[in-house]
């Protein structure tokens, strides 16, 4: 929220420049990754792609532009595009920045013995996905004979924050002081996507369990 400006660089700037490197050289085909961000602050869940978007971030904001640009491409130069509107995505690997970081940085502190920093009440809600699943969504989106369209990628299920800390803490045997802060702005509160479609017209589904996902994080982080 501090960096809009940064946000419409990368996301916004950044896709034209690959939209602009696939018409000059006659690429068919783009994969974006999109965000479930760009659905905002939504009542009715699990969201479903026709919802709506009417994103509280310039996160957000961003990423819903970039894919307007898609859809003028695909007009205009005839570049098929599928944009997949990716949950909250965790696993090995994962830096701490962006919401989705979330559990990267639980994970760190409660392997340091440092207390967890949670803004609001902690019953907020996230679709946490696997990031093995997200890179097979990914795949499977290449391969599809399916035509342009947009395609949530998620669990279709609710994890609040709390709910995680518990998980994590089992899974790695260790207690950590939990201090709770005021809500950051432009936070989201209950978030879940249905996956539907992209089961459907993608022949794709999650695999992970966030248990496993989480046991799994956890060994590669703590290493």
């Amino acid at each position: 929220m501090e960096k809009p400006d940064y946000d419409c660089r990368v996301n916004i700037g950044g896709t034209v420049n690959v939209l602009e490197a696939c018409r000059k050289t006659g690429v068919k085909k783009i994969i974006f990754a999109s965000s479930a961000a760009v659905y905002g602050d939504v009542k009715v869940l699990p969201v479903e792609e026709s919802t709506i978007a009417c994103p509280t971030s310039f996160y957000g904001l961003s990423k819903l532009t970039a894919e307007k640009y898609l859809h003028l491409y695909r007009q205009t130069y005839g570049i098929d595009y599928i944009s997949l509107r990716y949950a909250n995505v965790y696993g090995e690997r994962q830096g701490d920045s962006g919401e989705g970081g979330v559990i990267s940085i639980f994970v760190k502190r409660i392997f340091q013995g440092k207390p967890l920093m949670v803004f609001g009440d902690g019953e907020q809600t996230r679709d946490f996905i696997y990031v093995g699943d997200v890179a097979d969504a990914n795949v499977k989106a290449l391969q599809s004979p399916a035509g342009s369209g947009i395609y949530n990628i998620s669990t279709m299920s609710e994890t609040s924050i709390n709910s995680l800390i518990k998980m994590l803490m089992k899974i790695t045997g260790k207690q950590a002081e939990v201090i709770y802060n005021p809500p950051r702005e432009a936070d989201i509160y209950r978030s879940s996507l249905s996956n539907l479609p992209a089961v459907k017209f993608l022949a794709w589904k999650p695999k992970t369990s966030l248990h496993d996902g989480l046991e799994a994080t956890y060994h590669f982080l703590a290493r």
